[in-house]
């Protein structure tokens, strides 16, 4: 298969996600080891502080806003505002900690490619057009850079979010918990669909950002023919039909963004109606306390967000994938110069 059927290939639509290929994609991580690993623990450690505030708030108004104990409720608030700066402080070393792995990286990505292809042979460039070429040293390394800032490190952070939330609701009131994560099957199946709406479409964006820009890099080494036999028009309308089916699909991203995003709000609302009727005809009765409202209130406006961004990490990784697929074709062109 030629270098150009290669690049097609790569470019006929969205595929699952190669792990292999995205083994490959973090081998680069492995000059920064010891950086990922500091960045993993304070997730693990960022991850628990987080669904640990509303616990403590049970606490504190079950043991001592409802017995009248204000020393010992200013102890609780105390520890909750050090819980806040404490975990401020992890996401702000986190976020510079990965921001700087993450420019490392594309740093090296980009010095690796531009290598690679300085080194290949002429008849390369004579089947590959050059706007390809810019695209997977651009525009390809770039779409990486989410991927290796926070991607993988906050998928992480969300998972584990997820099953301390879960620990603590268990640990709080079993029987809630089981009423309240009857939400999560919808909510997969609208994160299921939305997932494969979104990636069909960023990879079709991606495509035409290809073809746009091949179609600029031979206009503009062409303009010279093209005014010589003023063909500026025809040109004008070419690229302009080009930019109009980018607009649409841009648009087409932005109503599904506008679309699941409601519904993940509405089912967060079912789910606290659920905890609201349980709690209506149990706080009198005894079995739940007032601290254990405001505590599964918490915790279910907390679930839900890491799950929804859970989704958005999954199509960051799927245009990480499709990405690093185009810049491997490159690397993987053996059309190299002899010594």
């Amino acid at each position: 298969m030629s270098t150009d059927e290669r690049s097609t290939a790569a470019d006929q639509g969205p595929k699952k996600v190669d792990y292999r290929l995205l083994r490959r994609l973090l081998g680069f991580l492995r000059p920064y080891r010891l950086q990922i690993l500091a960045a993993v623990v304070l997730t693990l450690v960022s991850s628990a502080l987080g669904p640990l505030r509303p616990y403590l708030t049970r606490l504190a108004v079950d043991d001592h806003i409802v017995k009248g104990d204000f020393d010992g409720l200013l102890v609780f608030v105390l520890i909750i505002l050090s819980l806040l700066v404490l975990q401020g402080a992890l996401q702000y070393g986190l976020s510079l900690l990965m921001t700087w792995v993450g420019q490392k990286v594309l740093l090296d990505i980009r010095n690796a490619l531009f290598r690679h292809v300085s080194a290949l042979a002429l008849r390369f460039y004579d089947t590959t057009p050059v706007g390809r070429i810019v695209t997977r040293v651009t525009s390809d390394v770039e779409v990486l850079n989410e991927l290796f800032s926070s991607g993988v490190v906050l998928m992480i952070s969300d998972i584990m979010v997820i099953v301390w939330i879960l620990t603590f609701m268990w640990s709080t009131s079993p029987e809630l918990t089981l009423m309240t994560i009857i939400i999560l099957p919808f909510l997969l199946v609208a994160s299921f669909i939305f997932r494969a709406k979104v990636r069909r479409v960023y990879d079709l964006i991606r495509r035409q950002v290809a073809r746009m820009n091949s179609f600029m890099n031979e206009f503009v080494t062409g303009i010279g023919i093209v005014q010589l036999f003023r063909q500026e028009e025809r040109m004008e309308r070419q690229f302009a039909d080009l930019n109009k089916e980018h607009r649409v699909l841009q648009d087409r991203s932005i109503f599904y963004y506008a679309t699941f995003f409601p519904v993940v709000e509405f089912l967060s609302a079912v789910a606290l109606s659920i905890i609201v009727w349980y709690a209506a005809g149990h706080i009198l009765s005894g079995v739940m306390t007032i601290g254990m409202l405001i505590a599964f209130t918490q915790f279910t406006e907390m679930f839900f967000r890491p799950v929804r961004d859970l989704t958005e990490k999954y199509n960051t990784l799927q245009s990480s994938v499709v990405a690093s697929e185009r810049i491997f074709n490159l690397f993987d062109t053996d059309l190299r110069v002899p010594e």
